[in-house]
């Protein structure tokens, strides 16, 4: 049987937020909100698509060591 986690048990935590909106990304029909749209890790790199303000869509990509460090 798989060993079960505690999902309230934080392991780490940023300063500062991954995503969030900026300039146009702060307008739309849910303003102020940058959706990430789950992860994908692939040579060193964590790629997240992102919904922003429900008026677009991009991609997000960061070097997964910077990503663990800034956990702390």
């Amino acid at each position: 049987m798989p060993k079960r986690t505690d999902g309230a048990r934080i392991i780490g935590q940023m300063e500062e937020p991954l995503l969030r909106p900026e300039g146009n990304e702060r307008k739309g029909y849910v303003p102020n909100v940058v959706y990430a749209c789950g992860s994908l890790v692939q040579n060193g790199n964590s790629s997240s698509h992102m919904a922003l303000g429900d008026t677009a869509t991009s991609i997000v990509r960061i070097e997964l060591s910077e990503l663990l460090a800034a956990l702390t």
